[in-house]
């Protein structure tokens, strides 16, 4: 076989429309091709299933204090039909006041037809504030834990509400959202050394932050001039695969990983998250228990730039995602592209000005082994492993005091796959630490230990049952696999006495297939189902969660089993599903044993440089 790609980007309906993912070939040294099966991308219907409450929602879920809230509406019932990437702008006054807690909360129902699942964003002055999905059919609810960004969320505050929708009536894709948004700030004792003065970055003509990275421009840059008075930085990113990316942790190359530069330095990495959406793989896993980071990503964490400052208050900050071109490369196609999201969060004291400034040590070191490729017992075999590190160590003399600041970030990545016409296996392992350290006229801490892996088997089976090369035609199709998906996730936010500690351990395994016969409708890979002759599906979902704030707060335990059984059931039931509550006081031993944490044996040297470098 000659050395190709075969994509078969398939639209399907159950009554429905289903868009699929390509079949790749893929060749080795010796020039030998072989393909792999498909991942896939579903609309569907769900047959007018109208739920007394909500059919979906995210395990992790903030416990409220016991304050009555002020509730402040964004959006009411507001309509995104052929939306695209045109936001929804509403000007909303919050008050100003004392709050311990603040949380964004979106509530989203799908009706009108069959609809893809889509991308779904809030985004304040241009800043993101919560990055998720749709469940493509009935409803969902999801919140983003927004306190960190009080100061923004002050006086006359912009909203854009972004839900990429698109409407394509002649294949039957109708279904349209409406979408509820509120803020509820809950009074309480303010939360100090909070960020008060927020840049949006990589702004698009809709102004909000939104960037798209693909094989062929894979690097962008924006020049930025901070305020006089910046005395600490810090950023953070939210990232979307999409196109062929959106299973990227099963593309050959899988690994992805965001560098941050600033100016010519390496400041910081991102591990993209491996977010199943509730079209993906197998729509039938994510009824109505949807996987992790779906509905709203709830994992995120912020990468220090203090250090930074001693280049001055001008700078580039550049992103990349690595690997695109390579994915370019081995597959022979470029449809291989990723959403970035960002803001820089600062801390400005206009009386505090930087008086003088030093990077006194910056390594990094990004190792990737590159994409391997071997002969296997049950078909193709690829490895590929990689790692990196960095410190940025600074002395930051402002009209204030001093202030020592070092950053030490390190992680690992390992992939593994082996596959052949009609089977896969994929496994990959991320890791991810950061310590930050700054001592002086104000002291704090970040500190993050962060583990996602992924496991999945996936067979395919499609064989024409009429003439391929006359369109119309059909085909028989049947899939089945399993995914196991895990979360583990420690962060740590320290200012002065104030200690945030967030924990969630969360892991998801889902199992199951579907069978029928499908009807290529078009040149381009256009087809509907004529009918199913099988169907199953079953999702088990747990979480630990751990909220402390200065040791006292409380844990989460939450677990569900979502099933669907047959052909005639296609929203599934939720089999079990418990949510409770366990309150921490300040003696609670769950503070302790903080994480596992191969940065750990760096905090210890750290402070003892800083230490050092306070004293000369």
């Amino acid at each position: 076989m000659n050395k190709k790609i075969l994509i078969l980007a398939l639209f399907i309906a159950i009554i429905l429309l289903i868009p699929l993912t390509p079949i790749h070939a893929y060749s080795n040294q010796n020039n030998a091709s072989i393909n792999k099966p498909s991942l896939y991308k579903f609309a569907v219907d769900a047959q007018d299933v109208d739920p007394p409450s909500y059919y979906s929602f995210q395990a992790f879920q903030m416990k409220p204090p016991s304050t009555t809230p002020m509730a402040v509406p964004v959006a009411v019932n507001a309509i995104f039909n052929n939306s695209g990437v045109i936001p929804k702008v509403f000007t909303v006054n919050v008050p100003v006041g004392n709050y311990s807690l603040v949380i964004l909360n979106a509530s989203i129902r799908e009706t009108g037809g069959p609809q893809y699942d889509r991308a779904f964003y809030i985004f304040a002055n241009g800043i993101p504030l919560l990055w998720g999905s749709t469940q493509e059919i009935l409803n969902s609810t999801a919140q983003a834990d927004v306190t960190y960004y009080q100061k923004l969320l002050e006086g006359t505050v912009t909203f854009q509400v972004v839900l990429t929708n698109y409407i394509a009536p002649r294949i039957g894709i109708t279904g349209y959202y409406l979408v509820n948004v509120t803020l509820y700030l809950y009074p309480g004792n303010p939360i100090p050394g909070l960020p008060n003065y927020f840049i949006p970055l990589f702004v698009n003509r809709f102004g909000y932050s939104a960037v798209a990275l693909s094989p062929t421009n894979d690097f962008i840059s924006q020049n930025i001039s901070l305020p006089a008075g910046t005395y600490r930085m810090a950023a953070v990113f939210y990232t979307e695969g999409s196109q062929l990316d959106e299973f990227w942790y099963a593309n050959e190359p899988a690994p992805r990983n965001l560098l941050v530069f600033y100016d010519s330095y390496l400041a910081g990495v991102v591990n993209p998250y491996e977010t199943i959406y509730t079209g993906g793989i197998d729509p039938f896993y994510w009824r109505p228990v949807t996987s992790i980071n779906t509905l709203a990503f709830h994992s995120q964490n912020l990468i220090d730039l203090t250090p930074m400052l001693a280049l001055g208050n001008n700078a580039t900050i550049s992103i990349t995602m690595t690997n695109l071109l390579a994915a370019l490369q081995i597959n022979g196609v470029p449809y291989f592209r990723w959403i970035v999201s960002g803001a820089l969060l600062l801390w400005v004291d206009p009386n505090n000005t930087l008086q003088s400034g030093k990077l006194i040590s910056s390594n990094s070191n990004f190792l990737d082994s590159g994409p391997l490729f071997f002969a296997g017992f049950f078909g193709l075999v690829y490895q590929e492993t990689g790692s990196f590190f960095l410190n940025n160590t600074a002395v930051l003399n402002f009209a204030k005091g001093t202030v020592y600041s070092s950053v030490v970030q390190e992680g690992t990545f390992d992939a593994y796959q082996t596959f052949n016409s009609v089977f896969q296996y994929a496994k990959l392992n991320e890791e991810y630490h950061e310590l930050a350290v700054e001592k002086g006229f104000y002291n704090a801490t970040l500190h993050y230990d962060i583990s996602t892996p992924i496991t999945m088997t996936y067979s395919f089976f499609a064989v024409p049952i009429t003439n391929p090369n006359v369109i119309p035609y059909n085909l028989t199709f049947a899939q089945n696999g399993t995914v196991s998906l895990g979360l583990n996730y420690v962060g740590q936010v320290i200012f002065g006495n104030y200690n945030l500690t967030l924990k969630q351990f969360e892991n998801l395994y889902t199992y199951g297939g579907f069978s029928g016969i499908l009807e290529i409708i078009n040149a381009y890979g256009g087809a509907r189902i004529l009918g199913l002759t099988s169907n199953f599906a079953q999702t088990s979902k747990n979480l630990t969660a751990i909220y402390l704030v200065n040791n006292a707060g409380w844990e989460e335990l939450f677990s569900a089993v979502g099933v669907v059984k047959g052909v005639h059931q296609r929203a599934g039931t939720l089999q079990s599903f418990t949510l409770q509550y366990v309150t921490i006081g300040s003696t609670s031993s769950a503070f302790l044993n903080l994480a596992i944490s191969p940065v750990g044996y760096q905090q210890e040297l750290l402070l003892h440089k800083l230490a050092i470098l306070k004293k000369d």
